[in-house]
């Protein structure tokens, strides 16, 4: 399965149409800002004289830069609000009233666009870091987004900022899992390969998960060896909608991971609802290893996890004194920069065996 423009017909609305519609509202007594927006070549709407339009070209950024200066210079003790909305046609107020949002809102959008642009130029790549056993042999891998530019990679955390900023971390999460199969299979890649996963959001899991299954079908990648990788706070949300996606995951034959335990009580809970195949402990608890009340908390967890029938899986693992103490409490895999920092599957090489 290769990657191509047709596949990358993304909806992203605030990088694709040719022409935008900028629209300010006004509150009761701004007139110095009222006057402002007109020397500015901004119209009322029509019929409404307290929404001014301006109609943009894309990009349309540098024209709202120009307007949220007017913006800042002519505060008002009610702020205004803007709204942007794409298209060559001026819009009408009720499409404006529901794309209305606070200045600060648009503000991210603007400071996210740049990933909505790595994406349609298919520039985000993955990252894999290695996850090995009490041998030291690779058992797989876990899969992470980046981007490459020119001032250096941009990282995970700014990549998911950036797509909240968008509204676009379905979209996004979609994507990635697809790139992270290729990336993964096309790299001669073997063993588990984890994915991180986000179900609080999914409404039909089948429609979800659809590039993932029809990816690692064309790969011929057994869906066993994914592991959709989801994290403790996301049970608490809706727990029988989410045990209703973990069940459609498992007849997929997909693996699950619990992401980020940190006590015994956590994993009791999450442990009455559902059953997965790897849990991960916390890195804070991983990394404090040594002291005492943390020893006992991760040999209980490993303890409960077994009798579970769960493989444990310590991330953040930076030193060779917590992997042995780690390895004491008995846990069964090992995930840090002591072995490998996440790196470009295109330079990847063994760490271990």
């Amino acid at each position: 399965m290769t990657t191509d423009k047709a596949q990358l017909a993304f909806n992203l609305p605030y990088n694709q149409s040719e022409h935008y519609w900028l629209a300010v509202f006004a509150p009761p007594g701004s007139d110095a800002l009222r006057a402002a927006l007109q020397s500015h070549s901004m119209k009322t709407l029509t019929g409404h004289a307290s929404i001014y339009v301006q109609r943009l070209a894309h990009p349309w950024a540098a024209g709202w830069k120009s307007v949220q200066a007017l913006l800042a210079k002519h505060r008002t003790e009610v702020p205004a609000e803007v709204a942007l909305i794409p298209g060559g046609e001026e819009p009408g107020v009720q499409e404006l009233n529901f794309a209305r949002k606070p200045v600060a809102s648009l503000e991210t959008l603007v400071n996210s666009l740049w990933l909505g642009d790595a994406m349609l130029e298919d520039r985000i790549v993955c990252y894999m870091q290695p996850v090995l056993d009490k041998r030291s042999k690779i058992f797989g891998y876990e899969a992470f987004a980046r981007v490459e530019s020119a001032g250096g990679v941009i990282g995970g955390g700014k990549i998911i900022e950036a797509a909240m900023g968008l509204s676009a971390e379905y979209i996004l999460d979609r994507h990635l899992h697809v790139k992270a199969i290729t990336s993964f299979i096309s790299s001669d890649l073997e063993g588990f390969l984890f994915i991180n996963f986000v179900p609080g959001f999914i409404h039909r899991p089948e429609k979800y998960l659809e590039g993932l299954t029809e990816a690692a079908k064309f790969n011929g990648m057994p869906a066993k060896q994914l592991v959709l990788d989801f994290t403790h706070s996301e049970i608490s949300r809706d727990p029988l909608h989410l045990k209703s996606i973990f069940d459609y995951c498992r007849s997929k034959g997909y693996s699950l991971s619990l992401d980020d335990i940190s006590s015994v009580a956590m994993a009791k809970k999450i442990l009455e609802t559902i059953r997965p195949d790897f849990i991960k402990l916390d890195i804070d608890l991983v990394r404090d290893v040594q002291g005492v009340t943390q020893q006992r908390t991760i040999h209980d967890l490993v303890e409960l996890a077994h009798g579970a029938g769960a493989t444990v899986l310590a991330e953040g693992v930076e030193t060779e004194v917590v992997h042995q103490e780690l390895l004491k409490a008995g846990v069964d895999l090992f995930q840090g920069y002591l072995f490998s920092p996440p790196v470009a599957v295109s330079a990847l090489k063994k760490v271990a065996g």
